[in-house]
């Protein structure tokens, strides 16, 4: 089993099918019970009214999953929303499935819905993902260099973006991976059944992007304008109204996410309705500058990204769901990995770029699963020759996010270059422009014109505006913009405090070493009096080394683990490269 849920019980499997989505009502469900409801093809509107009047009559502390296409996901959310409590938007690894015309990325994922009927946080065990291996190095997939003793001897908490397992999403036996995690993953009090719902009641099978779009700009010609690249800054709504329609190649937004962000300018703090009111006035006018056959990429949090797609679907075409496993601050126990970058076409979309831009291959060739980025074995893997490239999906997993400050600048949420010089790369061929309305320090136009493109950056904040230009004036210079420095950026993206640079006259590894060896002595965690009567080191030192006392605990929280797999630890002479 790929995963490892504490003190779990695990769940009693029952079957329930049903010929028709509206008998749901006709079943009574009087426990607290955990549902899961596998709806692999579309259904009409009456049977999302059926789903919700049969989730508003469960047991208070129920849960209900739902297994569907990111699409039906979309539609059905909100119909659950009026009686459950959003929870969780599950990306699930399937098998890949190419479209039938290359106008899109091959889907790689299933959706995953969790909501509660009640209203406070997700009750479910701690579940770990075990650890990964590189075929090439037999390593962790991830260097966990200087920190294994504060991780778990098993494996990592699980995320929301499952890839561990892939799932036949067609098959009822092909989902019980599925079935398996729920049953340990809400294995805990007062739960005793899983009941999987299946229907056979399928009316109608359409594609995902016939189904949801009205399409108001198809017979719509280019306008033939010669638009030079240009740093604008000002109000995102009021720059883009003074752009021609149909003008742009290729629009991105990766907007404030109303997440209480501190941001140089934006208040990312306001009332629910205003701030989407607002979202509806930019992307309405993106959608206008589009040119015919071109697509719009919006980067936001799963929920969020339903309801701009709620906006889109009337104007646009949909293409795809781009799930980005990029893990952001840990601040659950089901870390949050799950990015959604929505793509709709205007009209029928053209041909992807990204099949004939041979000559950017660089950025459309994903790490395939399981290698690892440290260096000396991608440079074992090119001497060996061994291939190491995956097919590009919908599921991106190898651009992770910016985490050290050399490669920061002074913004809280700052985009790797790598994720878009792939989405450049898919979407666009050289010469075209590219536009973001929120370009904040420049990373959209700078991957652009490294990438021979003509761009437009919108940009309210005059600080990150100013930024931007400096970093475009490096890249005309020759010099790279995404270089390492050696400032320390004033800008987080976390709320956790940022030490101030310093020598360390004890690593930090040893002091939490030396906490785990004072809680295996008391049988509990240790206070900080206790470190202080107990140590062998100065109090002093965990005050001014650590951020938290839980830091300065993490190792006694845990158990260790080593970045060889167990048959490898018992034989560390063990190499793949070995003649």
């Amino acid at each position: 089993m790929a995963h490892w849920s504490e003190n779990a019980f695990p769940l009693s499997v029952e079957l329930q099918s049903i010929d028709a989505v509206g008998q749901l009502c006709s079943v009574s469900y009087k426990e607290p019970a955990v549902f899961l409801l596998w709806l692999p093809n579309e259904l009409p509107l009456y049977d999302y009214d059926a789903i919700r009047e049969f989730s508003a009559a469960l047991h208070s502390e129920s849960i209900v999953c739902v297994l569907t296409t990111p699409a039906q996901a979309v539609r059905l959310l909100p119909y659950l929303e009026t009686t459950l409590k959003f929870q969780l938007w599950v990306a699930v690894k399937t098998p890949v499935v190419c479209p039938s015309s290359p106008t899109r990325l091959p889907s790689q994922h299933a959706a995953l819905l969790v909501l509660s009927r009640y209203r406070g946080s997700l009750k479910h065990t701690k579940t770990r993902i075990g650890y990964t291996y590189c075929p090439a190095c037999g390593r962790t997939t991830k260097d966990y260099g200087g920190k294994k003793h504060v991780y778990h001897e098993y494996g990592t908490l699980m995320s929301d973006v499952w890839r561990d397992i892939e799932i036949d999403f067609y098959s009822r036996s092909g989902i019980q991976p599925v079935v398996d995690r729920l049953r340990d993953l809400f294995g805990l009090s007062p739960y005793r059944r899983l009941y999987l719902i299946e229907t056979s009641d399928f009316p109608f099978v359409v594609s995902e992007a016939s189904a949801i779009h009205e399409t108001l700009f198809a017979d719509y010609l280019p306008a033939e304008v010669d638009l030079t690249s240009q740093l604008v800054q000002g109000d995102c709504i009021d720059s883009l109204r003074s752009l021609p329609d149909n003008s742009i190649d290729f629009c991105f937004a990766d907007p404030p996410y109303n997440l209480r962000k501190k941001y140089d300018h934006w208040n990312d703090d306001v009332d629910s309705r205003e701030y989407f009111e607002w979202c509806d006035q930019w992307l309405a006018e993106l959608a206008r500058v589009l040119k015919p056959g071109r697509t719009l990429a919006v980067l936001n949090i799963p929920l969020w990204a339903v309801r701009h797609f709620q906006f889109l679907q009337n104007r646009l075409q949909f293409q795809n769901w781009i799930v980005w496993d990029a893990l952001s601050f840990p601040v659950r126990m089901i870390m949050p990995a799950h990015y959604a970058i929505l793509c709709f076409s205007k009209g029928e979309p053209r041909t992807l770029p990204a099949y004939l831009n041979i000559q950017e291959s660089q950025f459309l060739e994903p790490l395939a699963e399981n290698f690892c980025l440290r260096p000396q074995c991608q440079l074992r893997r090119r001497l060996k020759g061994i291939h190491d490239r995956g097919a590009l999906t919908d599921l991106w997993y190898d651009i992770h996010r910016l985490k050290h400050n050399s490669r920061r600048v002074d913004h809280p949420c700052q985009l790797p270059p790598a994720l878009m010089h792939r989405l450049i790369a898919v979407f666009t061929y050289p010469g075209e422009v590219v536009l973001d309305c929120f370009n904040g320090v420049g990373t959209t136009t700078l991957a652009a014109q490294q990438l021979g493109r003509q761009f437009i950056g919108i940009e309210i904040s005059e600080k990150y505006h100013a930024i931007a230009l400096q970093r475009h004036q490096i890249l005309s210079a020759g010099g790279n913009p995404f270089a390492n420095r050696a400032e320390v950026p004033e800008a987080k993206n976390s709320p956790v405090p940022r030490l101030r640079k310093q020598k360390y006259l004890v690593s930090k590894k040893t002091l939490q070493l030396e906490v785990k060896r004072i809680a295996q002595l008391l049988g509990r965690l240790p206070t900080r009096e206790d470190v202080a009567q107990m140590g062998r080191f100065p109090i002093e030192l965990y005050d001014q080394y650590f951020i938290s006392w839980g830091e300065v605990c993490a190792a006694a929280r845990t158990t260790g683990m080593s970045e060889l797999p167990p048959t490898m630890q018992q034989n560390q002479q063990i190499s793949l490269f070995s003649e």
